[in-house]
């Protein structure tokens, strides 16, 4: 999967690698390979349509395994963008054989195309949903907060393709820094307790113990910060009680998550909480940070959370001390 793209403009973005976690695939639905499959889990396959059997997410139809990349153009009006003023970024995607505009797309998690911005330090975090005009072009608002460098991640299925991780990188106008000096330098986070907009959200691994190259969960245990009774009214985001965006502290690897499937997950039940819990993969070691969100009463709240994951020699040093 490509997962760096090039585009200069006045506000400068310009090409830095990330690593994959997906194949990128450009197949006819009707080629080789196709199949349904889970756009969260590629290797679960089937030849009728059903529900992932991991995440019971339902599945797509499509090619998971072929990796030709598709294209991206990408722009933004005006061209130089300034910290806090609103700007409009519209996106392109291209067949990577024809470089036709590709005008079908398949719907993961309740939308057709997710848009992170996230800063170089890792400190802002936004989830977009670009929109869809006549052309086959998807145009959204961005507003940057603070001045320097942003991550910009598409992430998107085309209609018998596989899914695609694309990200740009964009540098605000005359910003004075350089990429190397906006690098995250994340810590792990000691507090396991955070309260924001009213919510309390206390956090635990599992295993308590994270190991590079296997399946790890987050699991928030969430109360009203007022009354300290749990949580039990959360809302239906995105087709879920949460959200997840789980990212190493070089950008390299991330993974985009909704909660584990089981009884606490059912939307059916109108509301949610107040346990949820977050699947990852995590293939190398290193400091990883989670973006969760999580809606309640209207109110959309982001929970960023930064945990180590471990080698499995590190692990098992750990576990012995324990």
């Amino acid at each position: 999967m490509r997962l760096t793209s090039v585009l200069l403009i006045v506000a400068s973005l310009f090409p830095v690698g990330i690593g994959a976690l997906q194949q990128a695939a450009d197949a006819p639905a009707s080629g080789d390979g196709a199949a349904w499959f889970c756009p969260m889990h590629s290797d679960i396959t089937s030849a009728q349509p059903g529900r992932c059997r991991k995440c019971d997410m339902a599945l797509i139809f499509g090619n998971p395994f072929d990796t030709h990349d598709y294209l991206l153009d990408a722009s933004t009006t005006p061209r130089a963008v300034h910290a806090g003023v609103p700007f409009e970024m519209t996106f392109t995607v291209r067949h990577p054989r024809s470089g036709d505009a590709v005008a079908r797309f398949e719907e993961v998690h309740d939308k057709r195309y997710h848009l992170f911005v996230i800063s170089q330090d890792m400190v802002q975090f936004q989830h977009l949903h670009p929109e869809m005009r006549p052309d086959g072009s998807w145009h959204v608002a961005v507003t940057l907060p603070t001045p320097g460098y942003y991550r910009v991640i598409s992430d998107f299925v085309p209609s018998g393709g596989a899914p695609q991780f694309i990200a740009e990188t964009l540098v605000t106008s005359s910003y004075p820094g350089s990429l190397l000096s906006q690098r995250a330098r994340l810590e792990d986070d000691i507090a396991v307790r955070k309260t924001q907009d009213g919510i309390t959200a206390a956090v635990s691994l599992e295993p308590a113990v994270l190991v590079a190259g296997d399946y790890g969960h987050l699991r928030f245990t969430l109360t009203d910060a007022r009354t300290g009774e749990p949580v039990q009214d959360l809302q239906p985001y995105l087709g879920a009680f949460g959200h997840a965006l789980i990212m190493s502290d070089d950008m390299r690897d991330a993974v985009h998550s909704h909660p584990s499937p089981g009884p606490e997950s059912d939307i059916s039940r109108g509301f949610g909480g107040p346990d949820v819990t977050f699947e990852g993969y995590m293939p190398r070691p290193g400091l990883y940070r989670a973006w969760s969100q999580f809606l309640r009463g209207g109110t959309l709240t982001t929970f960023s959370f930064t945990f180590s994951v471990h080698s499995l020699e590190e692990a098992v040093k750990l576990q012995g001390l324990r």
